[in-house]
């Protein structure tokens, strides 16, 4: 079948050949989804030049700027995305709030905030996490003040994470990333010895702890294991040699099958986030490998899986990050 382009172009006189936007388009998406977001910026910095007021990947685009420290173009393009109407509102909104954060700009932010919280704007589900949103833009800019003296304050306290939905959990702690956690250490270490949060959650706490370089021991508590672990020794989630030999190994039974592949290696690097640091324990890897497959497979057929424990825990951390 004749694939089908768009309508022709022109930028700076020249023609553009048809579907040379739609390509740069989907090359940076597929940068996005693969964390190239260098890639991905280079991509749309040429898609944009062919058409600057077309939104379909402003969203995209100012995640790719914002994740390449490039926040004030990251801005511009998120205001943009906030007037286009093509991405939720108020994900748009927190995508800009938060780059004005990183920019330093916390009048503007509580300003903002306060007027999205005040006109009953935030939806109900949201409000505890612009709440959050403005709890910390408040103590960065307390912290960050010019000529100030006053010794860096933890963001929260663990009675106040605790208090948090898991939601609110997961990006308070993700806001963190590339910050001074100096004062929020002894935190983080109650967060990630609790065995009462959920997986993903004590995950965050145990990668910033890597980022802070912390040489104690921890024990870590998941799915009634126990396991003692040296933060600022670990192997990062998915980067340790049984996922990656466990995605070589579903790349050979699913290779005549992409999109049965991309799948199974989303699902796969859900699960070494969520179970990290205990992986799929003393299972082979054909073991897990084959358990995959029959995953895979039973989402397409709907037949039931085998009632094996390792089959259990993939279903319930696939359904839990769904």
């Amino acid at each position: 079948m004749r694939r089908k382009y768009g309508r022709l172009r022109k930028t700076d006189k020249v023609i553009v050949f048809p579907g040379t936007y739609e390509r740069l388009v989907e090359k940076g998406l597929t940068a996005v989804e693969q964390s190239n977001f260098e890639q991905a910026v280079k991509a749309f910095d040429q898609a944009i030049h062919y058409e600057p007021d077309y939104p379909e990947f402003l969203g995209p685009y100012a995640v790719a700027l914002y994740e390449t420290k490039d926040f004030h173009r990251a801005k511009e393009v998120a205001a943009k995305l906030l007037h286009s109407g093509t991405m939720d509102y108020m994900d748009a909104m927190e995508l800009y709030l938060t780059i004005s954060i990183q920019l330093e700009e916390y009048e503007e932010v509580e300003t903002t905030i306060g007027a999205l919280i005040d006109e009953g704007v935030v939806p109900h589900g949201l409000v505890n996490k612009f709440h959050y949103l403005r709890e910390l833009n408040a103590r960065l800019s307390q912290r960050y003040a010019p000529n100030t003296e006053i010794a860096p304050k933890p963001p929260f306290t663990l009675e106040e994470f605790i208090d948090m939905d898991a939601e609110t959990q997961q990006y308070a702690l993700a806001s963190l990333e590339g910050s001074d956690l100096s004062a929020l250490t002894p935190t983080l270490v109650a967060i990630a010895e609790r065995a009462d949060l959920v997986p993903i959650v004590i995950t965050f706490a145990l990668t910033l702890l890597y980022q802070a370089d912390y040489t104690a021991d921890i024990t870590v508590c998941k799915f009634g294991l126990e396991k003692v672990v040296v933060p600022a020794e670990m192997v990062l989630p998915g980067q340790d040699e049984q996922t990656l030999r466990v995605l070589a190994a579903i790349e050979g039974l699913f290779f005549k099958e992409p999109s049965r592949l991309e799948l199974a290696q989303g699902i796969i690097e859900k699960f070494a986030i969520a179970a990290f640091p205990f992986g799929w324990g003393k299972h082979s890897i054909e073991e897990i490998a084959t358990a995959y497959v029959q995953y895979i497979e039973s989402l397409f057929s709907g037949e039931q899986l085998p009632e094996t424990e390792l089959h259990l825990r993939i279903q319930q951390i696939d359904n839990d990050l769904s």
